[in-house]
């Protein structure tokens, strides 16, 4: 079930292999959007109340701009909670390991209301859901594709993914057990994604698991259901439209296309983008190879997060990733060693090869990523930057 993510990205590069095609997939599964996925059309019998707990691991690919050059993939825990009647969820998305882009997104559905808290930018999205049939489920993008599905067996299900054309291959294969409960796996074979196993609970017709098979040597990626309580009743306070006090409240997206999105990339320094730092100091021999931004998790314009690879001789990179955390540095920074110079919050980190600098100045965090420059460089390169004019689009 592919769908769009709310963040965008604009670059010059292109990469391709199956490897790097099931990593966006799982990425864009993850990206913090709205959409009607799974439903109860078709005759199929409502899916009733339960909460959730969902794990997924999405491997960084190292050839791609805003990896993490390297470092070990992140992590996303999602926990929902869905009624059926009356129609309302609520999402907890907390992702690790990512460094500056950890922390948690929480979204409230509760009839046609809506509201979006991202905790690491300290802001909310409100907004009123299009109406939607009332034997259809709305469900939120990141749900990995796990959770309930619309057909009534797995047999079914098969049928229709060998129906939809969208595979090469569909087949049963095998049975397992997960949270004590038997599923059946189900095999996709896609010419874009590779094979993705589905591990369905019959029963329920609940996907328990998501495993994409990843190349030799490379990381697997998935998501998987690690606690499920089902058919239960939820406290309505869990649904309360009712965002932080200190929140700033950002518009909510309409739909419409982001005119002025792109960045410009050529040869020189870094390139400037509005409201975020930008260095007036590059290493020599290094090149703006490609730059993009991330919009907030509700989608519209303004972002909450740009990167931007230059890249030096023989191929090195060097990565500038900026985020709005008016909160400050993430706690997993606190294990990093504290670097004294002219910034605030510096914190310094070299591992697998890649040397990092983190720092804060206002409300953005800034962090540097090289393969190739001592940490004297990237104080250097720290120290040149001020706020590019204006605000973030």
């Amino acid at each position: 079930m592919p769908v769009g993510a709310a963040g965008r990205t604009d670059a010059t590069t292109m990469h391709t292999g199956h490897t790097r095609r099931m990593r966006v997939l799982l990425a864009a599964l993850l990206a913090a959007a709205l959409l009607p996925a799974c439903s109860a059309l078709g005759g199929s019998p409502r899916t009733p109340a339960f909460y959730a707990e969902l794990a997924a691991v999405v491997a960084p690919e190292p050839a791609e701009a805003p990896s993490r050059l390297g470092s070990p993939g992140h992590r996303t825990l999602i926990r929902w909670w869905y009624d059926p009647d009356p129609l309302r969820w609520r999402w907890e998305v907390e992702t690790r390991g990512t460094v500056i882009d950890d922390g948690a997104v929480v979204t409230v559905v509760n009839g046609e209301d809506f509201w979006e808290h991202d905790q690491r930018s300290n802001s909310v999205r409100r907004g009123i859901l299009r109406v939607v049939p009332q034997e259809e489920m709305l469900l939120p993008t990141h749900n990995a594709g796990l959770g309930p599905v619309r057909a009534r067996t797995v047999d079914s299900l098969v049928a229709e993914r060998r129906e939809s054309g969208d595979y090469s291959g569909v087949a049963l294969a095998g049975e397992a057990t997960l949270l004590g409960r038997s599923t059946r796996v189900v095999e996709l074979v896609s010419p874009a994604y590779g094979v993705v196993r589905v591990f369905v609970d019959p029963e329920r017709m609940f996907i328990m698991r998501r495993a994409y098979e990843a190349d030799a040597g490379g990381e697997p990626v998935g998501s998987e259901v690690t606690a499920l309580e089902y058919d239960t009743e939820h406290d309505p306070r869990r649904f309360s439209v009712l965002p932080p006090a200190d929140a700033r409240e950002v518009a909510a997206a309409d739909g419409g296309s982001c005119a002025g999105s792109g960045r410009p990339v050529g040869a020189g320094s870094f390139p400037p983008q509005p409201g975020f730092l930008h260095p007036a100091y590059a290493p020599g021999g290094y090149r703006s190879l490609a730059a993009g931004a991330e919009a907030g998790a509700g989608g519209g314009c303004a972002p909450v997060a740009v990167w931007a690879l230059l890249e030096g001789p023989g191929g090195a990179r060097l990565v500038l990733r900026q985020r709005l955390r008016p909160g400050g540095l993430p706690r997993s920074v606190g294990s990093w060693h504290p670097v004294d110079a002219g910034l605030d919050d510096a914190h310094g980190d070299a591992r697998d090869g890649v040397r990092r600098l983190v720092w804060r100045d206002g409300d953005v965090v800034a962090l540097l990523e090289a393969e190739a420059l001592p940490l004297a460089e990237l104080i250097r390169i720290a120290e040149s930057a001020r706020p590019a004019p204006g605000a973030p689009r």
